[in-house]
């Protein structure tokens, strides 16, 4: 892989998504602080013209001056407007790249699985918000720059001396943030992580409060949660007080260099030569020039907290590439625009003949996996794997299906003769379904749970019937369009099941893939499903422990150890 690059390009990579939106907020801006010079200079003006006796003079500065500060209002108000709209932009634009890879199954732009719940908030809020945050740091500093560089080139002409000196605080600001470089960093990191955890054991309290209360757990949860926020308060209050601690040395270092200024201009103060005029331009400019160096501190301990942002951030992306959380990506979220339909890309479908598995291993660094199983699977066969807890049951499905992340694998997997590539990518519908043990529902209707798209009627319900479940639904106030609550609390534990199973069938499958689907049925209904599935002629893997399966099975895969032994019947 190539080098990763730096902060500045990724930034600038940002600031591009929508060029026009991004430089007219900037203009805008460098303008707004623009306007301070000509006030200033258009000030000292008037007050010469006051000195020399021209009335007419001191009205036209003062009308001009007055206009300066009206324009100045209103290009602030302009600028605010716009830079919203590239703010907004540049967020979403991050935050669509990392979700892309998070929903893609397989593919170039399919990345590494979010650990939790409180790790994607943390990704998603505030590692996007410290990287927009550096650039929104960049403005100011382009504004503040311009408006020095014209002060200086003003007050230059009045005192150059008192002008050499606005580069001291700039030097010691400088050499404060590079010296805090390492600590900035390490700081947001630890923050960072310590606020992933807080976020993430909240959302398992919350998915799991029926149970934390009936087993009567909230004081063990509320003392785990008060160590974990002590943690991130700790954590919380050295990050701010490190940050605050830059832009108060900041802040302080520019005091400084007026006091400096000051003390350049008081002998010429004293000595007369240092009229009203030029005493007016330096007072109205002196209350701005502290800007650049606070905003100076601010940028760059911005730049190492944005560094720390996308290093977080490729860890959601393909390939762990920090370049693909700046690919081009077109966003129609503007108010005109139109907002395309969005269909699911997938894969044309291969009429499944035969499934083989050839030397599939799958180890975790621990130890633990599947090694150097071998297995084929006929059209319109029922294999069931089996074995004890532990044996590698679910990883070797996930292995087959291109789903693990975090173990090595090695082997083939065949379909019809030919090697699939890119298994995570492949094996989806219409080529494959799969239906883990713990199936994930949304608080939404069964039929939206089932279809998760634009799905026929008529499939609905023939899902309905392959997954034993349709006189379950026909019975409910609402039927299919019934609501089921956050992670489908309102159906029973075997109903869940089989909903979740409806929809993995909903789009006919070349193959099904059921990790333990009978641990929440009666034997009674796990032999309509069994049936059910035979009769439509779908291809069956499936996780089971019971007789029931077992005797139908054409063939029994038996896992041990990681090992596998073939009980092959008549198929």
């Amino acid at each position: 892989m190539s080098p990763q690059p730096g902060v500045w390009r990724l930034a600038w990579r940002v600031t591009q998504h929508r060029p026009r939106t991004f430089w007219l907020g900037w203009l805008l801006f460098v303008m707004f602080f623009t306007f301070p010079v000509l006030g200033g200079w258009l000030l000292g003006r008037g007050f010469h013209a006051l000195e020399a006796g021209d009335h007419a003079g001191v009205y036209w500065f003062a009308a001009a001056a007055l206009l300066t500060d009206v324009l100045r209002m209103i290009t602030i108000h302009a600028g605010a407007l716009v830079w919203t709209s590239a703010w907004v932009h540049m967020q979403t634009f991050l935050r669509a790249n990392m979700l892309t890879a998070q929903l893609a199954s397989g593919g170039p732009e399919a990345g590494q699985p979010v650990g939790s719940a409180g790790e994607a908030i943390t990704h998603f809020r505030d590692d996007v918000e410290d990287a927009t945050m550096f650039i929104d740091g960049l403005i100011d500093v382009s504004g503040g720059l311009v408006f020095t560089v014209l002060a200086a080139f003003v007050l230059g002409s009045i005192d150059p001396g008192a002008a050499a000196i606005l580069l001291v605080p700039l030097a010691g600001v400088a050499v404060a943030t590079r010296t805090l470089d390492n600590r900035i960093k390490r700081y947001r990191a630890t923050d960072r992580a310590a606020a992933a955890a807080v976020s993430g054991f909240l959302g398992d309290v919350m998915s799991a409060a029926t149970t934390v209360k009936v087993n009567g757990a909230s004081t063990a949860a509320l003392a785990r949660l008060r160590v974990l926020v002590d943690a991130r308060r700790r954590t919380a209050v050295r990050d701010r007080v490190l940050d605050d601690g830059v832009q108060a040395f900041a802040q302080g270092a520019a005091d400084v260099g007026l006091g400096f200024v000051l003390l350049m201009t008081a002998g010429a103060m004293a000595a007369g030569t240092f009229d009203v005029g030029k005493l007016a331009v330096f007072t109205a400019y002196l209350g701005w020039l502290s800007f650049l160096p606070r905003m100076v501190g601010r940028v760059m301990a911005r730049r190492k907290q944005a560094g720390v942002a996308f290093d977080r951030m490729r860890g959601l992306v393909a390939n762990g590439d920090v370049r693909n959380t700046v690919q081009p990506r077109e966003l129609p979220v503007g108010r005109h625009e139109q907002r395309p339909r969005i269909i699911a890309v997938r894969p044309e479908r291969a009429t499944l003949q035969l499934l083989e598995v050839v030397a599939l291993t799958a180890e975790y660094p621990t130890g633990g996996g599947v090694r150097n199983v071998s297995f084929t699977i006929p059209r319109g066969s029922f294999t069931v794997l089996t074995g004890p807890i532990g044996s590698g049951k679910s990883t070797l499905l996930r292995a087959l299906l291109g789903l693990t992340h975090d173990a090595a694998v090695h082997g083939q997997v065949v379909w019809n003769g030919n090697e699939v590539a890119d298994r995570a990518a492949f094996f989806v519908p219409p080529n494959a379904a799969y239906l883990p043990q713990v199936p994930q529902l949304i608080s939404d209707s069964v039929a939206d749970n089932i279809t998760l798209g634009d799905i026929p009627a008529s499939a609905l319900v023939r899902a309905l019937d392959l997954a034993a479940v349709r006189a379950d639904i026909d019975e409910m106030p609402d039927g299919s369009a019934t609501l089921i609550g956050p992670r489908g609390l309102r159906l029973s534990g075997g109903q869940r099941q089989r909903v979740a199973t409806a929809r993995a069938v909903v789009r006919s499958p070349e193959l099904v893939v059921l990790d333990d689907l009978s641990s929440a049925l009666d034997v009674e209904t796990e032999l309509e499903l069994w049936a059910n599935l035979a009769a439509a002629g779908m291809t069956v893997l499936a996780v089971s422990h019971r007789a029931v399966a077992l005797e139908r099975a054409d063939q029994v895969l038996r896992l041990a150890a990681g090992a596998l032994t073939i009980d092959a019947r008549a198929i």
